[in-house]
């Protein structure tokens, strides 16, 4: 997610009430933030991304599915 510096504290407030939203990561490079986002269907993901694109401060969101985890340690 890339945001808006001054509206980013109302991103993370946004994203912190989302039940959905499982970890928020601050980083470097093309985007501002990767967003881990949690849910039981495609349609309820598509409603997920939907709201946090269309949130005032939001400026470019890329998602990707991830299939399956390699390594967790």
């Amino acid at each position: 997610v890339t945001v808006s510096p001054k509206l980013a504290p109302k991103v993370f407030r946004f994203l912190d009430d989302l039940i959905e939203v499982r970890t928020v990561h601050s980083v470097s490079g093309s985007f501002d933030m990767i967003v881990i986002v949690e849910a039981p269907s495609v349609a309820e993901l598509d409603t997920v991304i939907d709201k946090i694109g269309a949130l005032d401060g939001v400026e470019r969101t890329m998602s990707s599915i991830i299939l399956s985890t390699r390594i967790d340690r």
